[in-house]
Formats: C-alpha cells, structure tokens, sequence
C-alpha cells in the first residue's frame, strides 16, 4: 500500500466488510459509532487490519479518539511513515 488513495481505499474496504456494506455507502464525515454502528469489537478488528495491512504500530488509545470516517483517514496518514507512503 503506497499512496493516499490506496491507503484510502483499504480504510473504506475494511470498515466495509466488518460492517457488512458497501464501501460506495460510507462517508467520510459519518460517525463510525453512532452512524454506522461500529462497535468496540469493530474497532479493534479495523485497528488490527489497518495495522497488519499497512505495516505500521497504530495504538489503541489514540485509535480510541477515533469519531469519523474522516478521523480514520486522518489517523492511518500520520502514522505511515514516509518510506511506507513514497
């Protein structure tokens, strides 16, 4: 995974298949609790792949201030180092 836009599409893919959707139905400025029904459970398998799937040490208090889809994005890009983004 090397650029925004594939890093991108892994997010919207992996919140879509733990939630069962498509990843066409999901918004960037829906919230992952309260919009889309994402549960603690939820989050940690999305932690979990985004963390195997991109090779980065994401940490689970910080992943816990999590509250969009756009939050997601934001936080899977200032944990990619610049060698994994290049």
């Amino acid at each position: 995974m090397t650029d925004k836009s594939q890093r991108e599409a892994l997010v919207l893919a992996s919140i879509a298949e733990i939630l069962e959707m498509e990843p066409g139905d999901i918004s960037h400025d829906a919230r992952m609790r309260e919009d889309l029904g994402m549960d603690s459970l939820g989050s940690l398998e999305l932690l979990s792949t985004l963390s195997r799937e991109l090779n980065v040490d994401l940490e689970i208090e910080q992943a816990m201030e999590i509250e969009t889809v756009a939050d997601t994005l934001r936080f899977v890009e200032e944990h990619v180092t610049p060698s994994e983004s290049a």
